[in-house]
């Protein structure tokens, strides 16, 4: 008779209860589980549950994330939840993926209108501009205090009125302004990068046109956020996006373990969830990983004017995309996003939408809005309408 290996007996409940009571022994099993799978263990049982939600709370530690960039990470985002300012690209991943890249800096992405005072705050705690060559060497000559939002912002023909600079590897993007700060850690100097990119529209509108979907991912002051999730993390694949020139940046992840492919091929077709083709999205859906952040001690967004409503959410929220295919045959199956966009002196933000029908009827909207304002109103007490309700996740 053959033998037979005995099969392994399940551990004592009594084990397993101990297990998931004492955060040293937990913490080792849970650091190498993937985002979903936190997710199935913590509905097994309430102690896992406890310890699961214990162990989120201390790996998405969103201060001690940036503590190293900045000695107050909570003045960070108090500028953030004033401004919209958006941390993406690499550190967003890292946040995420709870990974470190000792060689990649910080990305933040301003809307219009903000730029001058992101740049300030940098500049304020010890960060010092790095200009490229056809910039200035002062970044007060490259940047204006005054921006009037009340201003015309696309012309007759649908085009942005906005000035960019040469050499600008995004069309979306009208600026980057490079700082760096040199810190003791430990044994060693470390000098530390952060980029302010200025954009045209805004920064989800410059995101979703990045070179490949596994860094879709963005912070803002309250809450961090994955487009793409499943792919991103559970499945370690991305799909390129054409039009960004940035084949070196693609290689880059590729490097760090992920798969780019420049095409749909059947897996992604057998597995819509993947990258959810043809449906409209919006930041914060259903289909986002999003992970609420811990705001005490952040200093909340101040009212834009005195006739404004008020309101303490990230403009990001209100925006959104679409991903198309492209081509006839399976070797032309390239992706697209889609986006539709809302650049209009009646709100302080620009909006990007995946719907054209939504896009059109709130432009068609502001026109009565935007006759009062701007025969009648001045810049002084303009006012800012703030409620779109195209996602039911705003609010």
């Amino acid at each position: 008779m053959m033998w037979e290996p005995e099969l392994p007996r399940p551990l004592p409940a009594c084990i397993l209860q101990e297990v998931f009571s004492t955060a040293p022994i937990y913490d080792l099993i849970l650091c190498d589980l993937s985002p979903r799978t936190l997710v199935w263990l913590s509905r097994t049982c309430r102690r896992a549950h406890e310890a699961v939600t214990y162990f989120t709370r201390r790996a998405y530690n969103i201060n001690r994330h940036l503590s190293r960039y900045f000695p107050d990470p909570l003045a960070f985002r108090s500028l953030q939840a004033r401004t919209g300012l958006v941390i993406s690209g690499s550190n967003a991943l890292q946040f995420l993926d709870r990974s470190f890249y000792p060689e990649s800096d910080l990305d933040l992405y301003a809307h219009p209108g903000h730029v001058y005072e992101a740049l300030e705050w940098l500049d304020s705690v010890g960060y010092k501009f790095q200009p490229e060559s056809w910039q200035q060497q002062d970044w007060h000559d490259e940047v204006s205090a005054d921006w009037d939002g009340t201003a015309r912002r696309v012309d007759r023909h649908g085009q942005m009125m906005i000035n960019h600079e040469p050499n600008m590897e995004y069309s979306d993007v009208a600026g980057v302004y490079t700082f760096k700060r040199s810190v003791a850690m430990d044994t060693e100097t470390v000098v530390l990068k952060v980029q302010i990119i200025a954009t045209k529209c805004n920064p989800i509108q410059t995101i979703t046109q990045f070179h490949s979907t596994c860094v879709m991912n963005i912070i803002t002051f309250n809450a961090a956020y994955s487009f793409y999730p499943v792919a991103t993390f559970e499945e370690r694949m991305a799909i390129q996006i054409p039009g960004s020139n940035q084949l070196d940046a693609v290689a880059k992840y590729v490097q760090r373990g992920w798969r780019v492919y420049a095409v749909f091929g059947p897996e992604h077709a057998a597995r819509p969830q993947l990258f959810l083709l043809d449906e409209k999205r919006w930041v914060g859906d259903r289909h986002c990983w999003s992970i609420p952040l811990d705001t005490t001690g952040v200093t909340p967004r101040p009212q834009l004017s005195i006739s404004s409503e008020h309101f303490s959410w990230d403009p990001s929220i209100e925006n959104g995309w679409i991903m198309e295919c492209g081509g006839y045959s399976t070797a032309t199956h390239v992706p697209k996003i889609r986006t539709h966009l809302v650049m209009i002196t009646i709100f302080r933000y620009n909006y990007s939408y995946p719907d054209d029908k939504l896009a059109k009827a709130i432009r068609d909207w502001s026109l009565s809005q935007g006759q009062l304002n701007h025969t009648q109103l001045t810049r002084q007490n303009w006012i800012w309408c703030v409620h779109l309700y195209p996602n039911d996740t705003s609010h």
